[in-house]
This record gives C-alpha cells, structure tokens and sequence, in this order.
C-alpha cells in the first residue's frame, strides 16, 4: 500500500488574521484533499494552533516573513514532504524574496515545488523596490545633483533592486514542477520576468468558499439589526497596509455622502481587524452621522464573513478578497485599487476601479456606489456568468496539479 503523499503548504503569511488569506488556505486545503484523500498537509502559519483545530492538520512555523525564522528547521520540515506548495495571494508582487527563498529551499530539499493560483501585480512592492521618503532618497537625490542630473541615482536604485527580484523570480520558477497563477495579467507579468516553462491560468481557490449560515454568525445586536435592517447597505473595507489610502479626510465625506438622506447605511467589515479596524473606527467617528454606519468588530471566519457580506447591497474596498467574497453571494463590487490585482478581478464584470488608493476620485466612487445600489439583479446576472468561466479554470488547473500530485 503507498504511503500517503506529505504536501506542505507555505509561502503566504497564513494565520495573521487576514481574511483573504485564510479563505484562501481553507479553500486550498480542501482542493487538495479532494484531489488526494490519503494526503498529509502541513501549514507554515503564524497561529499553529488555531490552524491546526480548524482544519485538522499539521502545521510548522510561518517561514519566511521574518528575519529571524531558523532555515535549518525549514529545511528538516521540507525535507519531509513529497511536495511544497507556494499556496496563493499575490506574493510575486507584495513579497517575491520572501516566498523565492522558501520554494529556493523545497527545491534544495528535492521536494516537488508548485505555485498555486499566486498573483502578480504590475507593479513590485513599493515599501521594498522604491526609495521612499527617508535617509536613502536624501542621500541619492544629493548623489543626482553631485552628477549634475547625468545620473538618476533613486531611479537606478530602484531599476536594480526590481532586477534582482524578477530574476530570482525567473530562476526558481523555472525549476518548479508546475506553475498555475491566478489570472491571464499575472502570467503576463511571470512572463515579462523572463520566465520560459508552461504557465497555467486558474483562479483564486477563495471564489470556492461556502457561507456559514447567518443565524449562526455571532454578531453584536447593533450589527445584526442594521443588517436586518430595510435601508440599503453600502459594506465598505479599507486599510493602513502599504500603500496607504491617501485623503482619509475625503474618504470620510464620502461615507456622510452615502449615509445623509437616509435611505442607507455603512457597514464596516475589517478584512484583517489588526490593521483595518483602527482606522475604520476612526473614520466612523468622524462621520457627521456616526450613527448610521456600524463596524463589524472581531475576528470571523472567512465563512462567517462571506454570510456577512451577503447582506449588503454594494461591497466597496480597497482589499482585493472583499471583492472576490462579495462576488460569490452576487453583491456588487467597488473597487479603490491598491494595483493592478483588483483591475484584473474587476475587468471580466465590465467595471474598473474608482481610482487608486493613492489617488482616488470622490465624485466617482460616489456615483458608482450609487449605481450599483440600484443595479444589483443586473450585476449578479453578470456575476454568475463570470463564476462560470473562473470555475471553469479553476477545474482544469485542479486536473493538472492531481496529475503532478500522483506522478
């Protein structure tokens, strides 16, 4: 009888509170063990415990994210497993050495290395591939004048910090044993980076998530009766992380905007409570009519948010998985874009973000949030037809990953 198959997932900071990221993992885990009953998982998370209670597997330290994490024990956990499993997000972008190095050990390990539906953005990190106000920019700005301007310091700074990325990127996918990313844009971006093997095209396994049922969400009376409520409900998210939302102050008016005549209120849905939940506090306690908007406090299961998320009648945030979530359920979507992620969700619906988290407009997103509140039944009718295609995709990047998985 064959031993059963040891898959480690990693490479994704899985158990820091991030919703997306958690649906992503639950999702994951169980593609895989349809695909592979008998399989063994283990998961890199910052929370071993909770994960472990969850989903009911093994799990070793969230390699990767820190400076200090031991890669000799990152090389014993590798060494026991059949295959590794760089398991979503969009990391090729946000924090392509980070993950690089955990796929660069699997493959020193020789375990079998997969990248599953990862995403990629246009545009490299900017907190780790662009000089940013401080010490390093004054010091290459005095270096550009000493040139006189002949030579862009920050701008060759910058082009050879974004050329050691792609080409590490470029190097340990070409030594995987499969590739399937998120979207068509992200295999165009792996493909700008020099990379030669076949790239598959799948979805994020997050569009796979089930709704608990609401009445078994436990939710404070406030939120409960504004989401039982008769007014429309504008679900908004947005969040400090890097980039950071720019005019906050205008943003702010844009929620009195929605909430003056009455006839809606805001529900604010943290999608990772340790950084969202602050601000949105915040901004709820500079509305003019505070009392018409309602934060979701807590930490919920993915699940448990999708059901939230069901009761709204417009999702608006600059965190790419509530769109995805809000989609599910057929709510439509607004999207205040932190890169080209949330671009290339929002392009097969026949919409495009309202702007930028750096640089958004305050009379579109008033317009379009407006809009889609009256033009829910068109948009699920779109929506349905766009989870067609992505499950489509997604069925055929679970037969190639089954047939590398048992070869």
């Amino acid at each position: 009888m064959p031993k059963p198959l040891n898959i480690m997932l990693g490479a994704v900071p899985f158990g820091c509170r991030n919703v997306g990221d958690e649906a992503i993992l639950e999702c994951s885990v169980n593609v895989f063990r349809e695909l592979c009953p008998d399989c063994r998982i283990t998961v890199s998370t910052g929370d071993e415990n909770d994960t472990s209670l969850k989903l009911g597997l093994d799990t070793c330290d969230l390699f990767g994210f820190s400076a200090s994490y031991n890669r000799q024990r990152l090389l014993e956990v590798l060494r026991q497993q059949d295959v590794f499993i760089w398991c979503g997000a969009t990391g090729l972008s946000d924090y392509p050495e980070d993950a690089l190095e955990i796929l660069r050990a699997a493959q020193e390990a020789g375990t079998k290395t997969v990248l599953w539906a990862v995403g990629m953005n246009s545009r490299l990190n900017p907190v780790k591939y662009e000089v940013l106000p401080g010490k390093r920019r004054t010091l290459l700005s005095l270096m550009t004048k000493c040139s006189l301007g002949l030579v862009d310091a920050i701008a060759l700074d910058e082009w050879r910090r974004k050329r050691r990325a792609r080409r590490k990127i470029a190097k340990y996918l070409d030594a995987a044993d499969l590739i399937i990313l998120r979207d068509t844009e992200s295999r165009d971006e792996v493909l700008k980076c020099g990379v030669t093997r076949e790239i598959i095209v799948g979805a994020d396994s997050a569009l796979l998530l089930e709704p608990t049922p609401f009445d078994r969400v436990r939710l404070t009376e406030t939120v409960t009766a504004a989401l039982a409520s008769d007014v429309k409900k504008v679900g908004v998210c947005v969040s400090t992380s890097a980039p950071d939302l720019k005019d906050v102050p205008g943003f702010i008016r844009y929620l009195d905007c929605m909430v003056e005549d009455g006839s809606a209120a805001v529900v604010l849905l943290p999608m990772d409570p340790a950084v969202d939940a602050a601000l949105m506090a915040e901004m709820r306690a500079r509305m003019a009519r505070p009392e018409r908007a309602v934060i979701v406090e807590g930490k919920y299961e993915p699940a448990e948010v999708l059901a939230i998320l069901s009761k709204l009648d417009v999702a608006v945030s600059s965190r790419l998985h509530m769109l995805i979530l809000a989609s599910i359920v057929d709510v439509p979507i607004v999207g205040i874009s932190p890169g080209s992620k949330m671009d290339s969700f929002m392009r097969p619906f026949g919409l495009k973000p309202v702007g930028t988290v750096e640089d958004w407009d305050f009379d579109l997103l008033c317009n379009e949030t407006k809009r889609l509140l009256d033009e829910k039944t068109a948009f699920a009718g779109r929506s349905r037809v766009v989870r067609k295609d992505l499950m489509a995709r997604l069925a055929t990047a679970k037969e190639r990953l089954r047939q590398v998985l048992i070869a």
